[in-house]
């Protein structure tokens, strides 16, 4: 164990700080990085290290603190108390209030939110914060990540991340980025009961029954390894190796993949090679309709000089009660009026096949047989990469889990469950089935 013995000199007098942490959190004390994440199993002492730390921190600096997690319903399902039982155990000089806490000496203050009740424009008040605890990550959904990360930009503020983890990283939006885009400027430890000196002997006792009788939950619950889901997951054998930064050309064919659903509509945009594809980018937008995402693409491709081959889900060659134009007969009006008709296609089939045949036909694209990779995703795609490792089927079936909408009510996120992965997978179906060897033909939904 370390004892951290810095003294706090505020003028008006010294503090004598000392406090005792596990060894295995020194590299904090060094870290100049953006972000600090502890991810592990209970009782691993990371919730106690990382309150007294950015104490210490308040203390001497004049920076904010913000204390987020997904749902706040009330103060006490916060770290409130925690920091509050450490300053008076302590006897250190903060003023603690009802709804934040405010450091005597320097004025930092600490505040609690819960994302969840977070817009877009209340969420600016925090921008100027030094520092960032997300509290209990493995519940914090990837909009409120994607909303929070951007908006602390305050030079050289730093966001804690502590969580026990409840699937593997790559499938969790803020670890996913941590060990991929922002690596360089993440610190990872992961911590467990066996790395904190300070566990009592009934943990111990308690996690080693564990371990001897239900070796899976011992290893989910006190070493942070959760299961992987590859068991129940659609897309097998997904990895950084299918994530690329695809190049856009402007003189290459360019596919567009539509799925029409109307909230979310969910196109795909694509390079095809003779045994490649490259998702280039990505159409997700809620509550629209055709017209109104062709215009989009239009604008974002205006430039485009070779041909532009739409593709997708058959069912949008049907015309619909509410419009005398089928959604694809919208589409190439626009694209030809825009870019010509000689260099516009529809390419679809007239009947969409079975999703077992897509998701066949995708998973050989990701990884087939002979370890070749042939289906290539950019960064840029971000909700088809979340289908690639959130998609499942039912436990024990071969039916994919469609999220209800009580469950989107809960996690927004996954409203994008399904029909990203619809639109794309239209696309590698129609260029590369998988067929049976012995009928040579696939199942029609």
């Amino acid at each position: 164990m370390v004892v951290s013995d810095k003294n706090i000199d505020s003028n008006a007098k010294i503090i004598n700080y000392n406090w005792q942490y596990s060894e295995i959190f020194e590299p904090v004390f060094n870290w100049q990085g953006r972000y600090i994440a502890l991810p592990g199993g209970r009782s691993s002492g990371k919730s106690f290290f990382v309150a007294h730390y950015l104490l210490q921190k308040l203390m001497v600096d004049n920076i904010d603190l913000l204390c987020a997690r997904e749902h706040q319903n009330s103060i006490a399902e916060s770290n409130y108390k925690l920091f509050t039982n450490i300053i008076d155990k302590y006897n250190l000089p903060f003023d603690v209030q009802a709804t934040k806490i405010i450091c005597k000496l320097t004025g930092s203050t600490i505040v609690f939110v819960g994302l969840s009740d977070v817009t877009a424009d209340n969420i600016k008040s925090y921008e100027d914060f030094g520092l960032v605890w997300l509290e209990e990550a493995q519940k914090i959904s990837k909009k409120s990540w994607e909303v929070l990360n951007p908006t602390i930009r305050r030079e050289g503020a730093q966001i804690f991340i502590t969580m026990n983890p409840e699937v593997p990283h790559h499938r969790h939006p803020i670890m996913s980025e941590l060990t991929t885009i922002y690596k360089e400027d993440t610190l990872l430890l992961h911590v467990n009961y066996t790395d904190n000196p300070f566990v009592s002997k009934d943990i111990i006792k308690m996690a080693e029954i564990q371990k001897k009788h239900k070796p899976e939950e011992y290893a989910r619950i006190w070493l942070g390894e959760p299961d992987d889901g590859s068991a129940t997951a659609v897309v097998k054998y997904f990895t950084d190796d299918n994530i690329v930064e695809c190049e856009y050309i402007d003189t290459l064919p360019l596919h567009l993949t539509c799925d029409f659903n109307v909230d979310p509509m969910c196109w795909y945009v694509a390079h095809k090679t003779k045994d490649k594809i490259f998702f280039v980018d990505e159409l997700v937008v809620d509550n629209t309709h055709t017209k109104e995402c062709i215009d989009n693409f239009i604008t974002m491709y205006r430039e485009h000089k070779g041909k532009i081959i739409v593709n997708g889900d058959a069912s949008g060659d049907y015309r619909k009660t509410q419009s005398a134009y089928s959604d694809y007969a919208i589409i190439q009006r626009e694209l030809e009026r825009a870019f010509g008709y000689s260099r516009v296609k529809i390419d679809i089939r007239r009947f969409n096949p079975s999703i077992k045949s897509r998701i066949a036909a995708w998973n050989n694209m990701i990884f087939d047989a002979n370890g070749n990779r042939r289906l290539f995703i950019s960064p840029k795609c971000k909700w088809l990469m979340y289908n690639c490792y959130n998609l499942k089927y039912k436990p024990g079936t071969s039916i994919v889990d469609v999220p209800t909408p009580a469950q989107i009510s809960k996690n927004i996120d996954l409203k994008y469950l399904e029909h990203p992965f619809d639109a794309a997978s239209y696309l590698c179906e129609y260029y590369f089935p998988v067929y049976d060897d012995n009928t040579r033909s696939y199942e029609y939904e």
